[in-house]
């Protein structure tokens, strides 16, 4: 649950809102070598009051690192979660564009140990709506993932949209984070490729700090450039403390700042609530 006041000069608006953002139930099942995963997820949009089907997949332990996924799940790529609760603040880096796919419907093959985790995985589309492989339309990924030393992971992703109408989609994603002690960096850059001009990149870097065992603060600096539309880039600064209240609730502030260059600035303040079970 948030409250939030963004006054943006960009588009000459003021909007405040307080709102349940997301409610979201998951049943984890597990029978030996096979497994499943269902979760319900409620958006808060005041529109629609419903539970929709965010993941519903299958795993299948074939042994030795190596399983095997088919249903709805989400996309390997982005550094960032698409849970509230996976976020180290309260909004996304990106303002211009959002490159995380999301869920999609596929099967995928995953292999992993304790130094590197691979994975390839044929889908709908990444970023299409659902179901649209009827249409010959497809979605394509594929990760590495390495654990060099204790705390340290380097991410390479591409994902591809191979289109039967119209410009394919490429995506390529390199992210590192290091935990060391009570800090967490982080380090992320994107580049797309989505044809007919649509050309961009984006980065961010993060750095999070526990103070106390209840209380942190986090500090990201990310910019989202498009080399179209007179090559528009957001430059964005969050700074955000949060604290533990028990192990089940947390509290957090964010104080952003974007800049559109010409265009000005957004300012934005968030205060959220986050209760898990």
């Amino acid at each position: 649950m948030s409250a939030t006041d963004i006054d943006n000069e960009a588009t000459a608006s003021k909007t405040s809102s307080f709102n349940l953002d997301q409610a979201e139930i998951d049943f984890l099942i597990d029978f030996d070598q096979i497994g499943a995963q269902i979760d319900l997820n409620y958006l808060g949009d005041n529109v629609d009051e419903e539970f929709d089907l965010q993941q519903a997949f299958l795993t299948y332990d074939v042994g030795d690192g190596l399983s095997i996924d088919a249903g709805k799940y989400r996309s390997y790529l982005g550094f960032e979660s698409w849970e509230q609760t996976g976020l180290y603040q309260y909004s996304t880096a990106y303002d211009l564009i959002d490159l995380r796919p999301g869920h999609s419907n596929g099967v995928r093959v995953n292999y992993g140990d304790d130094f590197v985790n691979f994975g390839v995985s044929l889908v709908d589309s990444l970023y299409g709506p659902d179901g649209s492989i009827s249409d010959s339309s497809y979605g394509a990924e594929a990760k590495v993932a390495i654990f060099p030393v204790e705390g340290l992971t380097l991410f390479l992703g591409y994902g591809k949209d191979g289109m039967e109408i119209g410009t394919d989609r490429n995506v390529l994603n390199l992210w590192a984070s290091y935990e060391v002690g009570n800090m967490t960096y982080a380090v992320e850059w994107s580049n797309y490729d989505f044809g007919v001009n649509m050309e961009g990149s984006q980065w961010l870097l993060m750095a999070n700090m526990g103070i106390t065992d209840n209380f942190g603060i986090t500090a990201r600096v990310s910019e989202d450039e498009q080399d179209w539309a007179g090559g528009e880039t957001a430059t964005k600064f969050t700074i955000s403390p949060g604290w533990s209240i028990n192990d089940n609730l947390g509290i957090l502030f964010e104080a952003s700042q974007t800049d559109y260059g010409t265009e000005g600035d957004a300012t934005s303040f968030a205060i959220e609530s986050i209760f898990t079970f």
